[in-house]
């Protein structure tokens, strides 16, 4: 067995601000976790939501998997531990009540794990951090919510264009429209957006996504480009209401359906790759230098993440547009 594993921050200059972590048990199990940002800036001894985040994650699974009782693996009674174990994080921090009824203050995190059971290996997925096997069979619970912002900054960056604004007008108004949604103005939006330009946008995004994503109600769609990502994302958190809909380790029910179980016998599998979703596209071989080389070469093609990979965030200056973590284990 060989086992590489590589990590690093969106911030170059702030590498501790980085909510991804990773966990190697030889013979037990492999998992990378991705803690998910915390848009209310709020701390818990001095620490980022989504940090703490990835941090409990880790550390219950690590318990889950190092654990005799557990070795079946099964993917309910570790939902219920990790959930277990962020509630319990909730007390520690007083704010199990607030979390409970508002899901903006929720610690989050997705989760790609590969249990060892002899014979066999079983992968669970929670969330958006992905799974290849072999180098050529690539699973991610990708419902396409992203897509739906992302439209927001893109067409956020064709009205900056068309009005001759800089990259900075562009990178702000961006922000404003994948976070705020197009429901309602929001001061970073001027003065580049007024009410009717904002609708324009919104009808815009509306119509692309309709033809993208014609299995989507409406109303979902609307929903989620008119409230963003700070009040509409949260409304498809861990439930079945929407093909939008995702789950999320948050210390609350998580609907099975929405995890992804994989059973595979160990004698056909050579390579197991987990990843975050900082990494836009896949390495050309199972190694971390093949990894960095197709991140490097996506930063060359769209580092704004607006073309080929659009994204809600983009790379300026040091700041990348996501964490980046990357497990790899070779049979």
């Amino acid at each position: 067995m060989w086992i590489e594993a590589f990590s690093e921050g969106k911030n170059l200059d702030d590498p501790e601000a980085n909510e991804d972590r990773f966990l190697a048990l030889p013979g037990r199990g492999f998992a990378v976790i991705d803690g998910v940002t915390d848009r209310t800036g709020h701390r818990y001894d001095g620490t980022l939501a989504g940090r703490m985040a990835s941090r409990t994650v880790q550390a219950a699974v690590a318990g889950f998997l190092i654990d005799p009782a557990e070795r079946a693996a099964d993917p309910e009674r570790l939902v219920a531990h990790v959930s277990a174990a962020i509630r319990a994080a909730y007390r520690t921090h007083g704010i199990l009540d607030i979390a409970h009824k508002d899901a903006t203050r929720r610690f989050g995190a997705t989760l790609a794990l590969a249990v060892e059971q002899g014979a066999w290996l079983r992968f669970i997925l929670v969330g958006d951090s992905g799974l290849r096997i072999n180098g050529d069979e690539t699973v991610i619970n990708d419902t396409g919510l992203d897509l739906v912002t992302s439209s927001l900054r893109q067409e956020a960056y064709r009205v900056i264009a068309a009005a001759g604004g800089s990259p900075e007008d562009q990178a702000k108004l961006g922000r404003a429209c994948a976070f705020e949604g197009a429901a309602r103005l929001h001061p970073d939006m001027a003065p580049w957006l007024d009410a009717c330009g904002l609708a324009t946008l919104r009808d815009r995004c509306l119509k692309l996504c309709r033809a993208r994503f014609p299995e989507v109600p409406e109303a979902d769609l609307r929903m989620l480009i008119g409230g963003g990502i700070m009040r509409g994302q949260t409304q498809f958190q861990n439930n079945t209401a929407s093909p939008l809909s995702y789950a999320v380790l948050d210390g609350f029910e998580v609907p099975m359906s929405l995890v992804r179980v994989i059973d595979r016998p160990r004698a056909e599998i050579h390579s197991v790759e987990l990843f975050t979703d900082g990494y836009f596209a896949p390495g050309a071989t199972p190694d971390v230098a093949a990894w960095e080389a197709a991140f490097a070469e996506v930063e060359r093609v769209d580092p704004g993440k607006i073309d080929r990979y659009p994204s809600v965030k983009g790379t300026i200056g040091r700041l990348r547009a996501d964490d980046r973590t990357v497990v790899i284990v070779v049979f």
